[in-house]
């Protein structure tokens, strides 16, 4: 029987269907089936089929425009190597249509020449093709779903601890099998304190993996968290283009969704997900719990550093690494680097001489940025070229193997939202091929592909950080 969860969240009492409190859930997202393939249970999950009983009044469909971004998006990750939920089809009809807000194009305030834009949730509304995603993932087990049962367990439903219990057990089936250990005589509590554990390192390394690809999620509450560590949930999502720390897709998504404070929000995801578990524990495991809590922060901070580190070329962590990566960061920001594109050209100078002329240890990086570099500009980041390449012969490692390493966590191509826009927009008017191309660009992202550069490889247009649905979105 296909099905739709609760998630715990803000108790919607005036519009909960049930009257409980209990309403926030699956607005648009039912569960149809499992399989089994290669010895693998995957959940088959529709996303935009209809109403569920956690629409909240909404009609539960999803358009062209949001399925094609989140087909397109999901599967980019995979092929970045980020774990992720898989699109497995996408369906649009040629009949149905539904009303959503967006965006005047351009919007009018960039018609009028105002500098400043401010972010709004859309201006007019459209009435869009419907379309349907299935997406697959071993489960998809959210924080929230554990919020909501450890609430119940904590007040003292019997039953609400009860569902606690199977909840987890499904948890350390589908996801963390290991944990479980497939021992019959490992106590239940010793596995929820191992699946805890694991869920540590999984947290710390998806938010890392999403700041080495360039990926912000935007909303990275617990509702929009898998426990078992992959990225889901592809709405007001973006990848970043101009650097800029506090960057984010959402207009809502403030300081703690913000591109660099992701690794953050981890970690507060993960200790919701940790603390639902308490009910389930002893005194002593209790204990044990919160030292992993608190752990996390340490376990964070060494995943983000050693992907920095690779992205740097740099064999491991150090202080001067630290200081390169943190000067660097500042450049970017203060010169307006295309963060995808800086990284990329940086790995095209790991062979050339530290004394070299300005001109020849900044000349590739040039194309990165989104304003011609002043000549105090080019010498700051002159120097900087210098000491990282510096402390890269300091290491003694081969040059063209440096660069090559480099070139395989920093991706070419990624799916900037301007390039969605052109594939969904050309989808609505009944032409798929841009969607082909991209869906093909995308499997391939850490490969030169040439006869893509000119069309992929590029900036963001002019304005375009401001003009809403590519910029910013609801």
């Amino acid at each position: 029987t296909p099905y739709a969860l609760s998630i715990y969240g803000q108790e919607m009492v005036q519009n909960c269907p049930f009257g409980t409190g209990n309403g926030y859930g699956d607005g648009r997202a039912i569960s149809l089936a499992e399989v089994v393939v290669a010895g693998s249970r995957w959940e088959l999950q529709l996303k935009g089929s209809g109403t569920t009983p956690f629409c909240r009044g909404a009609d539960g469909r999803a358009v062209l425009r949001s399925s094609v971004r989140e087909f397109l998006a999901s599967e980019a990750m995979h092929h970045l190597g980020v774990r992720t939920t898989r699109a497995l089809s996408l369906v649009g009809s040629r009949t149905e249509r539904t009303s959503r807000p967006w965006y005047s194009d351009p919007d009018p305030d960039l018609e009028t020449g105002e500098k400043d834009v401010e972010k709004h949730g859309g201006d007019i509304r459209l009435e869009e093709p419907c379309a349907m995603t299935t997406r697959v993932a071993p489960s998809f087990l959210r924080v929230g779903h554990f919020e909501l049962f450890a609430r119940r367990a904590r007040q003292g439903d019997a039953k609400g601890l009860e569902e606690l219990e199977m909840l987890a057990r499904h948890a350390l089936e589908r996801e963390y099998p290991q944990a479980a250990g497939g021992d019959l005589g490992k106590p239940f509590r010793r596995q929820i304190l191992d699946m805890v554990e694991e869920a540590a390192g999984r947290f710390a390394a998806l938010a890392a993996d999403w700041l080495r690809g360039g990926y912000t999620q935007s909303n990275f509450n617990s509702d929009n968290c898998l426990v078992g560590g992959s990225t889901v949930d592809y709405g007001p999502f973006g990848f970043i283009e101009r650097y800029d720390p506090g960057w984010g897709m959402w207009i809502s998504a403030g300081d703690h969704y913000a591109f660099m404070n992701q690794p953050a929000a981890a970690g507060r995801n993960f200790a919701m997900f940790a603390l639902s578990m308490k009910p389930l524990l002893d005194a002593a495991g209790d204990d044990e719990l919160r030292g992993i809590i608190r752990g996390f922060e340490g376990r964070s901070r060494g995943a983000v550093n050693e992907m920095w580190s690779r992205k740097l070329g740099l064999q491991g962590w150090s202080a001067e690494a630290a200081e390169l990566w943190e000067r660097l960061a500042e450049l970017m920001q203060r010169f307006t680097a295309d963060y995808t594109l800086l990284w990329r050209q940086l790995s095209e100078l790991p062979c050339v001489d530290p004394e070299s002329s300005d001109s020849d240890l900044v000349g590739p990086m040039l194309r990165a940025f989104y304003d011609e570099l002043p000549r105090p500009g080019e010498m700051e980041l002159a120097m900087w070229v210098s000491s990282w390449l510096k402390l890269l012969a300091k290491e003694g490692q081969a040059c063209t193997d440096v660069a090559q390493r480099m070139k395989r966590v920093s991706p070419k191509y990624i799916p900037r939202e301007w390039m969605l826009v052109e594939a969904y927009t050309a989808a609505e008017r009944g032409n798929h091929t841009p969607v082909h191309v991209l869906h093909q660009l995308l499997k391939r992202p850490y490969e030169e592909q040439p006869e893509y550069e000119s069309l992929y490889y590029r900036r963001a247009p002019d304005g375009s950080e401001k003009q809403g649905g590519i910029g910013f979105m609801s």
